[in-house]
């Protein structure tokens, strides 16, 4: 499909310049990129639309109880990955002879944190949540993160550059899922069905993943478990662990604070805002995960190169994120309205602050790429760190003052705190 669109650039391309479309790294990356962008363009446009109907049926009572389910989960998920996954990614690139070691101790490992975030999501519900109803949600939920350890083969393909194999799992598991969501909202079953069929996303997933593995002539039974390895990871992860802790803690407190504080209901109202402002950042995850191997491969062919790259991959990360925010801005009412109905009428202008946090977020990921090529992973933990604290006290004072609209701004602050964090602790 790409290739018969390359033809097409080529041609209507002055012919100084065709030799960019035949250039075979440009060619191979283009592909894989536009696979990508494919698959989520439209898993995203699948799932936004679906979310939404739900978002109508439900109320704002019972989809806030949906998302600080999620929310109060996704604070341990950290644990699940381990920080393995650009590890596994780096070194597939650097060694794809070691695949086999690499695959089977990644898959351990992320076998073990699912297990044991699995306990403490289990511990922290008894503990923390009073409601006997959000406690079983929370809990069911949580079963997803032991089967997400066979993501590992995902970052297999992203580091061959064979995004088509992510995006046709990614979009089929979509689509599962948006069927069963459908089915839910006709039969009107109990809210625990939705969360069940939450829970079950991930092993469409899985199951994907490994048909197009097998397919490719690759086998499981081929995987090994190396304990020096598993060392070597764990040890060359604990940044990674350490800023993914923060990071899953400084996209989901605010919800959870929310939740505590204000109730579900107003949860529902922010999380639709959340949703619409976050179904953009689909875009600097694939931008990130198409070409983190080629900003890679780039600096052992010159440093002059590498830098190059990295001011293009900056300047074109700035420039989306803002053509972003003015767009959803000015066409927040009539979407949100449109698609969530009048119930939702408070998210706008949640939306119109929440939105603009995405320019921060966006800048902090493509800063982050450039400080994980450089080994330097501290920088990227300490910046997570202070942006989640800084974020967690803002959210605290600002909704207990300002309420929903305190909880926007203290997102918005603390997101574009972060790349300025990176980038100033990221100076040799």
């Amino acid at each position: 499909m790409f290739t018969r669109l390359l033809t097409q650039l080529e041609r209507i391309t002055p012919a100084r310049y065709r030799w960019i479309w035949n250039h075979e790294g440009f060619r191979r990356y283009f592909a894989n990129t536009g696979w990508m962008f494919f698959g989520q363009i439209f898993s995203l446009i699948l799932a936004f639309f679906i979310g939404a109907w739900l978002a109508r049926y439900l109320g704002p009572t019972n989809y806030g109880i949906i998302n600080y389910t999620v929310a109060f989960a996704g604070l341990f998920g950290f644990i699940a990955t381990l920080g393995v996954d650009a590890i596994l990614v780096r070194e597939l690139v650097k060694s794809p002879e070691r695949r086999d070691e690499l695959m089977g101790t990644s898959f351990v490992l992320k076998l073990i944190g699912g297990f044991v975030a699995l306990l403490l999501v289990i511990v922290a519900a008894f503990i923390f949540e009073t409601s006997t109803l959000n406690r079983l949600f929370i809990i069911i939920f949580s079963f997803g993160f032991i089967t997400q350890s066979l993501n590992v083969i995902y970052h297999y393909f992203q580091a061959e550059v064979k995004a088509k194999y992510n995006s046709l799992s990614h979009f089929t598991a979509t689509a599962i899922t948006a069927v069963l969501k459908i089915a839910f909202i006709l039969s009107g079953a109990d809210l625990i069905w939705l969360i069940i069929i939450f829970a079950a996303d991930s092993i469409w997933q899985t199951f994907f993943f490994v048909y197009y593995y097998k397919q490719q002539g690759m086998k499981l039974r081929a995987w090994k478990f190396n304990k020096v390895l598993a060392r070597q990871i764990l040890t060359g992860s604990k940044y990674l662990m350490l800023s993914a802790a923060a990071a899953f803690i400084l996209f989901k407190i605010d919800q959870v604070m929310i939740g505590r504080l204000l109730g579900e209901g107003a949860v529902g109202l922010y999380a639709a805002a959340a949703k619409f402002g976050e179904i953009w950042y689909f875009v600097p995850g694939i931008l990130c995960a198409s070409l983190f191997p080629a900003i890679i491969n780039s600096r052992s062919v010159s440093e002059t190169l590498f830098k190059q790259r990295l001011i293009n991959f900056y300047a074109l990360m700035f420039v989306i994120s803002i053509v972003i925010a003015v767009a959803t801005s000015v066409l927040a009412r009539p979407v949100v309205l449109l698609l969530f109905g009048q119930d939702y009428a408070d998210s706008i202008g949640l939306l119109r602050i929440y939105v603009w946090s995405g320019v921060g977020l966006f800048m902090a990921w493509a800063i982050q790429q450039r400080l994980t090529a450089e080994d330097r992973m501290k920088v990227i933990s300490n910046a997570y760190l202070l942006a989640m604290i800084i974020n967690v006290i803002l959210n605290y004072f600002f909704i207990t003052r300002f309420g929903l609209t305190g909880a926007a701004w203290a997102t918005l602050i603390s997101y574009s705190l972060l790349p300025v964090m990176m980038m100033g602790r990221g100076k040799k």
